[in-house]
């Protein structure tokens, strides 16, 4: 998209979201959107601040699909924070843990040898018998 008489505060808008290819014009895609949305931003200023630029007030579908894809692809995968990864020793020791009436509520199997316990979690787990 190539826009003229841009406030600096609009350029750093369009810097945040999509690629400068040349002195004024930006390039929206869906890796430089998912960038800018896994740092903390959010699209409803970008599309507020597109729309508002645009003839008519309404963008054009493409730009439109290109907000709904990266939107979608950001709630479909949420970042619940730091986990502690266990190792066991054998797969049989991880089932045992996993299926322990205090340990494995505390706990998630990811992959044979392996649980996954939340931080929070951690001291009841090491408190359960099996741990």
């Amino acid at each position: 998209m190539a826009l003229d008489g841009l406030a600096p505060a609009e350029a750093l808008l369009l810097d945040a979201f999509a690629a400068r290819s040349a002195d004024r014009v930006w390039t929206l895609s869906t890796v430089s959107l998912l960038k800018t949305l896994h740092a903390g931003r959010g699209l409803e200023e970008l599309r507020r601040f597109l729309a508002e630029s645009s003839t008519g007030g309404e963008l054009p579908q493409t730009v439109r699909a290109l907000l709904a894809d990266a939107a979608s692809r950001t709630e479909k995968v949420r970042d619940l924070g730091t986990c502690h990864l266990l190792e066991c020793v054998d797969e049989a020791q991880a089932v045992m843990i996993a299926k322990d009436g205090r340990a494995g509520a505390l706990c998630s199997r990811i992959g044979p040898r392996h649980l996954m316990v939340a931080p929070g979690d951690l001291p009841a787990f090491r408190a359960a018998p099996r741990c």
